[in-house]
């Protein structure tokens, strides 16, 4: 099989590199295609990517397309790829706010669109990524774009008119996580803790707590309350926060994610 990247940023890279490791698409080529030669270059030297000096050319010759652009250059893209583009061709596009049907009034008719949303986190392969198909897509090319993002984390299947909401779930909120490890770690420093040990013991609490909640049936304020003690001091930090908004904050700034989306 042949897969090739249009746009080649952190996001199409954590992915190139989540393929190389899971030594499922050793047999496969991989194009590329990007503004910015250094990236390509980078990408072969390490992973053995196929440079391409056009997006038409990558369209041309690979068999799955991932479109990896901003979605304010989308337009201009298709309008460079849309000759080369025919049925038997599968079209995966990772860009927010375009749906399916965008797609695929500006490519030919028949044309195979897969609509993926994966998240940062992929750098790391613990990503959690969105996916469903456009009205020509078949279960082999839901299952190619499965087995791509399957491995930089795990891949959820959601009907397209989910996807504003993932996208600020399991994509902007990763932010507002960082905030809070920021915010939290500079406390720590406030405190009398090292920068580093702060940040540390942060982030390792975070990812513990996320396990925890993940591997267990509880809801998380039943998982939280066994942290808050009667009397105790955890409470007190956690009556603070609501007096203060936490969870208003947090779910304002989802619905305002979700709103710039639809906006797309």
């Amino acid at each position: 099989m042949k897969y090739g990247f249009i746009g080649l940023g952190n996001m199409a890279s954590a992915i190139i590199e989540g393929m190389a490791a899971s030594g499922k698409f050793k047999d496969d080529n991989l194009f590329g295609y990007n503004r910015s030669e250094a990236k390509t270059l980078a990408l072969k030297e390490k992973h053995g990517l196929i440079p391409c000096r056009s997006a038409s050319e990558l369209a041309r010759r690979a068999e799955v397309i991932v479109l990896a652009v901003k979605p304010q250059t989308m337009e201009d893209v298709l309008s460079e790829i849309a000759p080369v583009i025919t049925p038997d061709k599968t079209v995966i596009s990772i860009a927010a706010g375009k749906t399916t049907d965008w797609y695929e009034e500006r490519l030919c008719e028949g044309a195979a669109v897969v609509r993926v949303m994966p998240n940062l986190n992929a750098k790391v392969k613990a990503a959690v990524t969105a996916l469903c198909g456009g009205k020509n897509a078949e279960e082999r090319q839901l299952a190619l774009a499965d087995g791509i993002f399957s491995t930089v984390g795990k891949v959820y299947r959601i009907e397209e008119d989910k996807f504003d909401v993932f996208s600020a779930i399991g994509g902007s909120s990763g932010a507002f996580v960082l905030m809070y490890i920021d915010a939290l770690s500079e406390a720590g420093v406030r405190a009398g803790f090292s920068r580093s040990l702060s940040e540390e013991l942060v982030a390792a609490t975070v990812v513990g707590s996320g396990l925890m909640c993940m591997n267990s049936d509880e809801h998380p304020v039943a998982l939280m309350n066994r942290v808050c003690s009667p009397g105790g001091t955890t409470i007190e930090g956690v009556m603070k926060l609501r007096e203060l908004g936490f969870d208003s904050a947090v779910q304002q700034a989802l619905a305002a994610v979700i709103e710039k989306n639809s906006s797309l």
